[in-house]
């Protein structure tokens, strides 16, 4: 007889949302190669750890424009207008330098951005 075996179901915590994420510091992200400000974000502790991720809801202020612009190629793509592959925007990069900044993600359910290392500098307002 063939045992089938179950995986173990992973839950993870849901990130918080709402007037909650409102206390959080502001903290102002940069391209590290031309200081362009890309972007605010509400970060839970500052600028005390990296910045690995970043949730797009948390998103409060969109500086370079980098997030208009992607809401406006997914928006403008039609369901056969992928190239074939399927593959989503997922390169995010400088308007200024094109440097590539980071790449896209889902992480817990909701959509975000997961940084390249270097970067991207993170500060205060």
């Amino acid at each position: 007889m063939h045992q089938s075996k179950s995986l173990p179901l992973l839950l993870h915590a849901k990130p918080k949302s709402g007037s909650v994420v409102d206390s959080y510091q502001t903290v102002s992200v940069n391209c590290s190669k031309c200081r362009t400000r890309l972007f605010r974000y509400k970060k839970k502790n500052g600028t005390k750890s990296n910045l690995v991720k970043c949730y797009i809801e948390r998103i409060s202020e969109d500086s370079a424009g980098v997030l208009q612009q992607h809401i406006n190629m997914e928006m403008g793509r039609g369901e056969g207008d992928d190239g074939g592959d399927g593959a989503k925007v997922e390169e995010w990069c400088c308007p200024k330098c094109r440097q590539r900044f980071a790449r896209r993600a889902t992480i817990h359910g909701r959509p975000a951005l997961k940084m390249v290392g270097g970067k991207v500098r993170m500060t205060k307002k």
